[in-house]
């Protein structure tokens, strides 16, 4: 009998050591830092060059300098996506006479752990031509100001203050708010259409931008045999004669029988 307990307390003591083994190998596991940031994160003032896909019209902007929200990074140089909108297309017509380089303003959002950029604001950039360096004056003078010290005090770009003065002009987005409605999938792309709530209308749709709560919808969707009804506010914007929306809210809306689909 004692050797049955003794052998019991030693298959515990191991049972308990390794599973504080386990514990601590995954407390110092280093975690995955996600190549992406969340949905709302806002870009104030970051510089970046914009490009351009002929073939898909889609339009990139890749930041200069590392973002992070504190959990997740997207690279220096990485290509995010600018979703349509009305800023979108008077950066398209200013991009013809001037560099790439530009300041962002705007609102990152995401969609299947992919960011993308709803433009807010923008500003035209350029490169400051290389100053004087006080120690190339005198060659057999000594050196006034280290290297690394001017490298620092050297702007590498500068903002074009007419621009800053008089501001981006464009098309202006609009709101709606508590609009119900169903999304459909045409494609590949969703749209919003408006419910009608039985009135004898035509009711228009609308290409949903990607972002987190049209992700949410999508999985809702696959989870039901029937097209779900949902209430949202969201903000309305115009891209090449196109309406779009981007979701800032979206609610299950219920009719509880009242009313056609």
């Amino acid at each position: 009998m004692k050797r049955y307990f003794k052998m019991k307390k030693t298959i515990i003591l191991i049972i308990t050591l390794t599973l504080t083994a386990m514990a601590c190998a995954e407390r110092t596991r280093p975690k995955k830092t996600p190549p992406y940031l969340h949905d709302g994160f806002m870009l104030e003032g970051i510089d970046g060059k914009v490009s351009s896909d002929p073939e898909t019209g889609t339009w990139y902007f890749a930041p200069f300098d590392l973002l992070t929200d504190g959990r997740g990074t997207i690279a220096e140089n990485t290509p995010i996506q600018i979703l349509p909108s009305g800023k979108l297309e008077a950066l398209a017509k200013a991009l013809n006479k001037k560099s790439a380089d530009f300041k962002f303003w705007g609102k990152l959002t995401n969609y299947n752990s992919k960011n993308y950029i709803y433009l807010a604001y923008y500003l035209h950039i350029t490169q400051r031509p290389e100053t004087i360096d006080p120690n190339t004056t005198e060659p057999n003078s000594p050196r006034i100001i280290p290297k690394d010290v001017m490298a620092m005090l050297r702007p590498k770009r500068i903002i074009n203050l007419a621009e800053l003065k008089k501001g981006i002009v464009s098309s202006s987005d609009g709101v709606i708010i508590d609009r119900t409605g169903f999304v459909k999938k045409i494609d590949n792309s969703y749209y919003f259409q408006f419910d009608a709530l039985g009135r004898n209308i035509n009711p228009r749709s609308f290409e949903i931008l990607n972002c987190s709560p049209l992700e949410n919808i999508t999985q809702q969707q696959k989870l039901s045999a029937k097209p779900l009804r949902y209430k949202i506010s969201a903000i309305v914007t115009t891209f090449n004669n196109k309406n779009y929306l981007l979701l800032q809210r979206a609610a299950r809306a219920y009719n509880h029988g009242n009313f056609g689909r």
